[in-house]
């Protein structure tokens, strides 16, 4: 009996020392604390910080016109070669003027034939004069030689009238390039009869001097301004497709007068030489602004700003915390860009790993890297 009752009591006692040590174990923290994330960053530098604006534009003519003929007729000669230079002046197309010509001698012959008519009104209103000096006419008789005389002086300037319009219609059926520049393909062929002011002839570019037309942040546009009233801005442009570009200068000749609420940007002009015509209408080009000092600026690495739903942000590191901070970029050059927003000389912002943060992400920096000296080169801006 004994055994049996020690038996149970050690039973009891094991029993008792398990459910104790569970309750224990169960009711104990469990560290499970979340592994901080790894980044690299970089502190904030204020410095001046020198760059170039840099956008891709588009080549447009200075003047672009579709030659149209002022008269109607049919086509006699087709004076150009599709494609070639033209001078301002040069006759592209022939028309057959001989109803224009023969309007313009009938025109003539009635000019001739009532300037004899006002001629003889002249005389007859001397003699007349001299009548009445005499007495030999009344003074009726003087007013009706004056009324002819001036009706036969009215007339005439009628008929140089006429002759003026009939010999400007005449040589209307010489289609002429208005200014100088390169022609597109034949519109019409010998034979074609041509409706006035309606039937396209051909298309003439002007090509030099050209224009180049490319955009850029509104942001910009009141240093643009600025630099446009005191001296103007340089551009210079190149074609990017070239095995050796040739870097042509050029000088900002137009600011639209209002900012595209779509994109954000404004368009501007600029205008090279072109004496090959090698730059055609519609040739895309790299357009660079000259180069432009932002004094005293925040510059950070180029990598730290992200792009996110509320617009560029970098993400600066305070006491191992990620917190988000909006900036705007004013330019860019060798890896590094000049921003505005809350951010003070020597923050650290991220520069690796940004993009697994979050606003209060806890986090390990890995790296810091040291920006050098001052960005000076031109580089990309947009």
């Amino acid at each position: 009996m004994k055994a049996r009752y020690w038996i149970g009591l050690i039973f009891i006692i094991l029993i008792a020392a398990y459910q104790f040590t569970k309750h224990q174990t169960d009711n104990q923290p469990v560290n499970r604390s979340k592994p901080k994330t790894i980044v690299t960053v970089s502190p904030v530098t204020r410095q001046d910080f020198k760059a170039q604006w840099q956008a891709i534009g588009r080549v447009v003519a200075k003047s672009s016109v579709d030659v149209k003929s002022r008269v109607e007729g049919q086509v006699s000669q087709v004076l150009f070669k599709e494609g070639a230079l033209v001078k301002a002046g040069d006759i592209l197309i022939q028309l057959d003027d001989s109803d224009y010509r023969n309007k313009w001698q009938q025109a003539k012959a009635v000019l001739d034939h009532d300037k004899a008519q006002w001629q003889k009104a002249q005389a007859d209103l001397k003699r007349a004069t001299v009548l009445l000096s005499k007495k030999f006419i009344s003074d009726s008789d003087m007013s009706s030689y004056q009324a002819a005389e001036q009706s036969a002086e009215a007339l005439v300037r009628q008929d140089q009238a006429s002759l003026d319009i009939a010999a400007r219609n005449l040589s209307y059926t010489e289609v002429k390039a208005p200014f100088s520049g390169r022609v597109g393909s034949h519109q019409v062929s010998v034979g074609t009869t041509i409706q006035a002011y309606s039937t396209v002839l051909t298309t003439l570019n002007q090509i030099d001097p050209i224009a180049v037309s490319f955009t850029i942040p509104e942001k910009f546009v009141p240093d643009l301004q600025k630099e446009l009233k005191q001296a103007g801005i340089e551009v210079t442009a190149q074609v990017g497709n070239t095995e050796i570009p040739e870097i042509r200068h050029g000088v900002v000749s137009f600011i639209d007068n209002a900012v595209d609420s779509s994109s954000g940007n404004i368009t501007l002009k600029a205008d090279f030489s072109n004496p090959a015509g090698d730059w055609l209408p519609g040739q895309y080009v790299e357009v660079s602004l000259a180069p432009r000092t932002w004094h005293h600026v925040l510059v950070v690495p180029s990598q730290s700003l992200q792009q996110g739903p509320d617009g560029l942000q970098v993400f600066v590191i305070e006491q191992n915390v990620a917190k988000k901070v909006m900036v705007e970029e004013l330019a860019s050059a060798n890896g590094m860009a000049a921003i505005t927003g809350e951010l003070e000389d020597g923050d650290q912002v991220v520069t690796e790993g940004q993009f697994r943060l979050n606003e209060g992400t806890e986090v390990k920096i890995a790296h810091t890297d040291v920006i050098s000296s001052q960005a000076t080169a031109p580089s990309s801006q947009e």
